[in-house]
């Protein structure tokens, strides 16, 4: 395919229960950021215990500054968007923003996040060799029309100063 050639889709079947790893699957190939709309589409779920590359055992250990600017520069798409989304929440430590709102700010489809986020959960893993993320959830009752609940994102006061340390030295 050419650059200028548009790509072609082809529909396959996906047991429903591998359809948030397949949309990480495919964001990690292309990379995928961008947005073509706001499709309605059920929050993004957190990374379960025991996911990809994860046993059991990885522990949880504290991120960094120097953590940080290794994910800065880590050229994978989701871990990209990621980045983006601690830009947005370091901004306003301790602050829940919405998964809506998240999508919204990063211009991407809720579909297409929920595959960054899914596919961030294995570069933890795999990279970084720890469970956790940088940053916390919890799933809440919305106002968002169509959903009773969704997932708030949260980066605590101490992750956000670190992060924006971590940019500044860039």
């Amino acid at each position: 395919m050419t650059q200028d050639s548009q790509p072609q889709f082809v529909s396959v079947p996906v047991p429903s229960q591998y359809v948030t790893q397949v949309y990480a699957y495919l964001a990690e190939l292309t990379g995928a950021t961008a947005a073509t709309g706001t499709t309605a589409v059920p929050p993004a779920a957190p990374p379960a215990a025991g996911g990809p590359a994860d046993d059991g055992r990885l522990p949880v250990v504290e991120w960094t500054v120097e953590d940080f600017r290794r994910l800065m520069i880590e050229p994978l798409g989701s871990v990209q968007t990621v980045a983006r989304v601690l830009d947005i929440l370091a901004k306003q430590p301790d602050a829940r923003v919405s998964y809506t709102a998240l999508a919204t700010r990063l211009g991407m489809e809720k579909k297409s996040l929920q595959g960054n986020l899914a596919a961030f959960t294995r570069a933890v893993h795999q990279h970084y060799r720890r469970r956790n993320w940088p940053m916390t959830w919890v799933e809440a009752l919305t106002t968002e029309p169509g959903l009773k609940s969704e997932f708030f994102y949260t980066v605590n006061a101490t992750l956000a100063k670190r992060w924006l340390e971590a940019r500044a030295q860039g």
